[in-house]
């Protein structure tokens, strides 16, 4: 889903897989619904596991990278709030 201010977006990603460091000119919000992944905040050099209930918030320009431990999926939800 999009509009001009937000993007949703369902990202799978298989076990095993990274998605490499990179950041976005919105402001994000990550929800896992399924498996576990490896949430690794670049700018701060420091890692965090995510599973379903877990949420975490970025603020534009926040570089960041993926790596799924098992088959997992999260919801990213970018947002243009300023």
């Amino acid at each position: 889903m999009e509009t001009p201010s937000q993007v949703v977006t369902h990202l799978v990603i298989p076990a095993g897989k990274v998605v490499p460091k990179h950041h976005v000119d919105y402001d994000v919000i990550v929800v896992p619904v399924k498996g576990k992944v490896i949430f690794g905040d670049v700018d701060n050099d420091h890692q965090e596991t995510l599973v379903p209930g877990d949420i975490v918030k970025m603020t534009p320009g926040e570089w960041h990278d993926l790596q799924a431990v098992e088959d997992t999926e999260v919801m990213v939800i970018k947002s243009h709030l300023r």
